[in-house]
């Protein structure tokens, strides 16, 4: 069986949208990505296979008041502690596989 060594970035739709996992002056940047092999692409499910990809910004990731509304909730801003997650918002992609 011969594979494929060809890579595919499932975020590249996500970014041409304008959807980001990072603000920053008040512009979203998609900086974190998941790239797979294009073996995961195959429309064959006997395997696991690539079916969508994302950003995760639910809600209580997302600053709700203030400077960075809007923006993912930050564990410090302005030299200070705030009970935040982090400055970038986590993406993920799923797998499925039939049974």
């Amino acid at each position: 069986m011969l594979l494929s060594l060809e890579l595919y970035n499932p975020m590249e739709d996500i970014a041409k949208k304008g959807l980001g996992s990072l603000a920053y002056r008040d512009n979203w940047n998609l900086f974190d990505q998941i790239i797979i092999s294009t073996e995961l692409t195959k429309k064959e499910f006997s395997s696991y296979r690539f079916y969508k990809a994302g950003i995760y910004n639910k809600t209580y990731l997302v600053n709700a008041h203030g400077r960075y509304k809007g923006y993912s909730y930050r564990s410090y801003a302005e030299g200070r502690y705030t009970g935040g997650y982090s400055d970038h918002f986590p993406v993920y992609i799923y797998l499925i596989k039939e049974n």
